[in-house]
């Protein structure tokens, strides 16, 4: 607020200096005025999304609409077969996310991507098919802005929620419950649900997130968490 007052201060002197009419200097300090504004409207982050870790800004951004495959409801389970897998290019997420926010307030990862022993049978090795937080009836946020595909139940993964990103589909499973509806429309840290214990395939209250690639196949979510970190604290 001083640096405004300091900037008005001065054209109002150099107005002065230069002799210009009083009736013209009031005119062109309100057109100064609605400009300064105008420029700190459109840099000042969203920091209304969300309370906590999200960066966005205000301005609208143009961006490329890339159509997604949704996965079907039945799919939202922990393990995939290894043809069901893909890499994403490293750079391809920052095109097309301006806003993004953490899952949960904090992060501990209990069960990473990938071939691991099955938890309902340490004998067996499986894939699995996303990313274990630890999450005890924990609020849960979507990580980017996008649109609601699902808001279902599985058996396997329980009460699940999946959200369309345009270039990737994210789903969050095991919850307890959900706050958002299919076809709602969501920003980067908005409360979709409670983190629970539900589906089949549980040993205990936790988050599964898993992630598929807009060709439907699926990769690892800590890319998007990495993202999320990097520009994060790029904003900073």
């Amino acid at each position: 607020m001083s640096c405004l007052w300091l900037n008005i201060t001065s054209i109002f002197w150099v107005l002065e200096k230069l002799f210009v009419p009083l009736h013209w200097r009031r005119r062109i300090l309100i057109s100064a005025l609605v400009g300064m504004f105008i420029h700190i409207d459109c840099s000042a982050q969203t920091k209304e999304a969300s309370t906590f870790n999200t960066v966005g800004y205000n301005c609208r951004k143009s961006h490329v609409v890339v159509e997604s495959k949704s996965p079907s409801l039945d799919e939202a389970d922990d393990d995939i077969d290894n043809a069901d897998i893909m890499k994403p290019p490293s750079d391809s997420l920052s095109a097309y996310m301006p806003m993004v926010a953490y899952p949960l307030r904090t992060l501990h990862v209990t069960s990473p991507f990938g071939i691991r022993k099955d938890p309902m049978n340490r004998r067996r090795k499986r894939m699995h098919s996303g990313l274990d937080l630890q999450a005890r009836y924990d609020r849960v946020y979507t990580m980017l802005s996008g649109k609601v595909t699902a808001v279902s139940y599985s058996e396997n993964g329980g009460y699940y929620v999946s959200i369309d990103h345009g270039i990737c589909v994210c789903s969050y499973l095991h919850l307890s419950k959900m706050m958002v509806k299919k076809g709602q429309r969501v920003y980067a840290g908005q409360l979709i649900a409670i983190s629970g214990n539900s589906g089949k395939r549980t040993t205990g209250p936790h988050l599964h997130i898993s992630c598929r690639w807009s060709d439907g196949k699926y990769f690892d979510p800590m890319l998007i968490l990495k993202f999320v970190t990097r520009q994060l604290y790029s904003n900073k």
